[in-house]
């Protein structure tokens, strides 16, 4: 499925993006807690099962996310794929992206395919950021 990115003036690209969430899904896939932390702005926000969760500091998100990646490991899961990209752009250095990922077994098997939508920031000269996420549920 064809993604869209609205307002391609400016500073933001639909590839840039796309090659923010690749880059995250291997850092993710190879559990590297550390490198994935590092793509969040801090403090951070997650909405994850109807409930808010402040994460005010560095080692907060690690944490955050080392319990996500142990989920995914646990299920199974070695590698996801973006099966869907929607972009919309807020102003020159910032958007929100929507995520259609598939979590792919060992087999070569659909695990599950999940929507998750990222506000991210471009600022340099670390590039894209995370600033909160929120996962759908459905």
């Amino acid at each position: 499925m064809e993604g869209s990115t609205h307002g391609q003036e400016g500073d933001v690209s639909r590839e840039s993006i796309q090659r923010f969430f690749e880059m995250y899904a291997e850092r993710y896939m190879a559990f590297d807690a550390d490198a994935i932390a590092s793509m969040y702005e801090v403090p951070f926000l997650a909405v994850r099962e109807s409930r808010t969760i402040h994460l005010g500091d560095p080692e907060a998100v690690r944490e955050h996310l080392v319990a996500l990646m142990d989920g995914y490991r646990n299920s199974g899961a070695t590698q996801v794929t973006i099966a869907d990209l929607q972009i919309t752009q807020f102003d020159r250095t910032s958007a929100l992206a929507t995520v259609c990922w598939h979590a792919i077994g060992d087999d070569g098997a659909l695990l599950r395919a999940f929507g998750t939508s990222y506000q991210i920031l471009r600022q340099e000269p670390a590039g894209w950021r995370i600033l909160s996420y929120t996962y759908h549920d459905n």
